[in-house]
This record gives structure tokens, sequence and C-alpha cells, in this order.
């Protein structure tokens, strides 16, 4: 059951605090599935965008509020801090069906990426 929905400034997005302990960001015209905000133990009394419809703060039955990045580019900063790893050139050759330099050149930018120097092992002959 959804408790309150509160629509950002712009009418292009609305936000719902449900009793299933999650928020939802929702595209008004009805495009795309909606961004599930989980993590309180309890549910969600109200959500609402900050000014700049960047963030959602959320508050809950079980005492806590949370602030949530909801623009893609805090999504993609999030997903980097929680995901560092890159694939290597051979796990890129073999799943993503990449040629030597593109897998190459994609592991390089990727690891550049985290500010990292690209590592190549050696490999001793047989």
């Amino acid at each position: 059951m959804v408790i309150s929905a509160v629509f950002i400034a712009d009418g292009q997005r609305v936000v719902t605090a449900s009793f299933d302990k999650t928020a939802r960001v929702w595209n008004v015209d009805g495009s795309g599935t909606p961004v599930v905000l989980r993590g309180h133990e309890d549910e969600v009394i109200s959500a609402v965008f900050n000014a700049d419809g960047q963030r959602v703060v959320t508050a809950s039955g079980d005492n806590t509020a949370r602030v949530w990045a909801i623009s893609a580019q805090a999504l993609q900063q999030s997903l980097r801090a929680a995901a560092a790893d890159c694939l290597s050139p051979e796990v890129r050759r073999a799943y993503l069906d990449e040629i030597d330099e593109a897998a190459r050149k994609g592991y390089e930018s990727c690891e550049r990426s985290y500010g990292r120097t690209p590592f190549y092992p050696e490999v001793d002959p047989p």
C-alpha cells in the first residue's frame, strides 16, 4: 500500500512511500521501470525530492531517514564505488565478444577511470 506520493518540481517524476519498506521513483508518463529504494526496516512514511531533484530523502517507521542519490551521474558514481573491478582483456574477449584491441582498450579505459594503471601479469612461456 502506498502511503504518500510527491511530484518533483518539473512534474516529470513522482516518488512514492510504501508500507512494503520501499520508496519508488516513477516517470509520470509511465515509461521505464521505477527506481526502487530499499534499505529501511519498517514502512516508509514519507519520501520527497530535494530542490534540484538529484536526491530523495525518505523517513521510516524504523526511526531512520535516508538520503538517496537518484540522478544518473550519482548512480554511476555509486556503482563505481561499489564495484571497482574491471574485466580483463581475456574476459572481455570471451564474454563480450570483443576483438583483441577493443578488449585491451576497454580494460585500460576502465582501470584508468578508477585512477589505476592497467596491470598485465607476465606470463612464463611453457
